[in-house]
């Protein structure tokens, strides 16, 4: 399969999506170094793993544009894309829970793990048997749904549990007195669902190159959202500081 300029364009900013993810996460992974805050640990492998989706296309593209190749095969592809992926979702129920959901946490926490443990065994058996039922390569940079739905249930899964939570986080951090509170929440407010509907329409509309930048342009402002919801950093601080 050689590379078309849509999947370039594909690929550059599937690419440009991992990498902001990666070096915000780690900023606020490392935050834990300086507080010993354990939640910064939770949300910042939250925030890295968070755009897995796109590992395994962004590393299929490179490979496809050093060697003029195929790029990983569809195996790899899924791996890479949905390995990562639940860890991302446990670690925001781990930081949820811990804030608001102290006296449910371990039900909580044991359903989303049993939810995960399911979809371990049975993404890996789909896999490893028949990975045509689960995805369909159309290029080194993208796939489709097989037959077996059983991805794309997931998927929904996920987001669901990160926009109801997320959303509602998110107002009751808006609900303190305090203006930095406020800007978090207001922040995550944007972040959640933007991410939500980016990444969905994203993994289910068919390519093009307005929707290409339009979805990636959405899912890159949800992670800057995410980032300044979860550490708030000091320029941000410093404008409420002068505005106030």
């Amino acid at each position: 399969m050689s590379l078309t300029p849509l999947d370039i364009l594909n690929g550059i900013l599937g690419l440009l999506v991992v990498i902001v993810s990666f070096i915000l996460g780690l900023i606020v992974l490392l935050k834990y170094f300086k507080n010993k805050n354990k939640n910064f640990i939770l949300l910042g492998i939250n925030l890295i793993f968070l755009t897995s989706g796109w590992y395994g296309t962004s590393t299929s593209f490179v490979i496809a544009l050093i060697n003029s190749s195929d790029g990983l095969s569809l195996e790899m592809i899924l791996l890479l894309n949905f390995i990562p992926l639940p860890i991302g979702l446990i670690c925001w129920c781990g930081f949820y829970s811990n804030i608001l959901l102290k006296e449910k946490q371990k039900l909580f926490l044991l359903t989303m793990t049993i939810i995960t443990i399911f979809f371990y065994s049975v993404f890996l058996y789909v896999v490893f048997t028949d990975v045509s039922q689960a995805a369909i390569k159309i290029s080194p940079v993208d796939t489709t749904a097989g037959e077996n739905r059983f991805l794309s249930i997931y998927i929904i899964i996920f987001i669901i549990v990160l926009l109801i939570t997320g959303i509602h986080f998110s107002l009751q951090t808006m609900k303190y007195e305090d203006i930095e509170m406020k800007v978090k929440g207001k922040f995550l407010l944007f972040a959640f669902p933007s991410f939500s509907i980016g990444g969905f329409l994203d993994s289910t509309l068919p390519s093009n190159e307005i929707t290409l930048i339009l979805f990636r342009i959405l899912l890159i402002s949800s992670i800057i959202g995410f980032y300044i919801g979860y550490l708030l950093p000091n320029w941000i601080k410093k404008r409420i500081i002068k505005a106030g």
